[in-house]
């Protein structure tokens, strides 16, 4: 029973060296193949906080937020909708009534104090 301890030790620090090793390995290939930083002189004055020549600020339409809420909850109605429908199939009237109550409550229908 000892000697499966040391075995389990053995294959983990192997396990470690190579993960260094591959880790190093990439690293040093990203190093040799990647792009090279250029020169300072070189880089032009917006990568370095500089005025721009041209129109920075864009305004986006609202309309494009309310479209996308929009998508995500009609689509996670139907996420809903669909373990109804497989047993609309096998239930029949009985779940579309079910879910004529479901969308009253939901509507506030039930809600006296209003």
């Amino acid at each position: 029973m000892n000697t499966s301890i040391h075995v389990t030790f053995a294959i983990a620090a192997v396990m470690l060296m190579a993960a260094l090793l591959l880790g190093f390995l990439a690293l040093g290939i990203g190093r040799l193949l990647g792009p090279r930083a250029r020169p300072t002189a070189e880089n032009s004055p917006p990568e370095h906080g500089g005025r721009t020549g041209h129109k920075t600020w864009v305004q986006f339409r609202l309309r494009y937020a309310v479209l996308a809420l929009l998508f995500v909850a009609f689509d996670m109605e139907m996420v809903f909708m669909f373990p109804w429908a497989v047993v609309f199939k096998r239930v029949g009237l009985v779940a579309f009534f079910d879910m004529l109550v479901f969308f009253a409550w939901k509507e506030g229908a039930f809600d006296w104090e209003r």
